[in-house]
């Protein structure tokens, strides 16, 4: 299941035409690759194999975006907390 989700944020990054470094294109393909995994633990069982695999794609491309929303968020909320915990001392 991860094979899917990496093999579908590979081909969202060889379609694309950006100029990224190789350590940002291994961490998009893992993070392809956890969302096929996690994937995997929703549909597994409840729907057809073939649409399990398209799923498990799918979901391996749109990882990468995913993944850096969620990492963005993280990080703001966790620079906002420190910076209001200075404010009060």
């Amino acid at each position: 299941m991860s094979i899917l989700g990496m093999a579908g944020a590979l081909c969202r990054l060889l379609l694309t035409d950006e100029h990224l470094p190789v350590v940002i294109w291994i961490r998009r393909i893992i993070a392809g690759g956890i969302v096929g995994v996690l994937g995997y633990f929703v549909v597994h069982g409840r729907i057809e194999p073939l649409h399990e695999a398209l799923f498990y794609s799918v979901c391996g491309t749109c990882a990468p975006e995913l993944v850096e929303i969620a990492r963005r968020r993280l990080l703001n909320h966790v620079t906002q907390e420190t910076k209001s915990k200075r404010k009060r001392n």
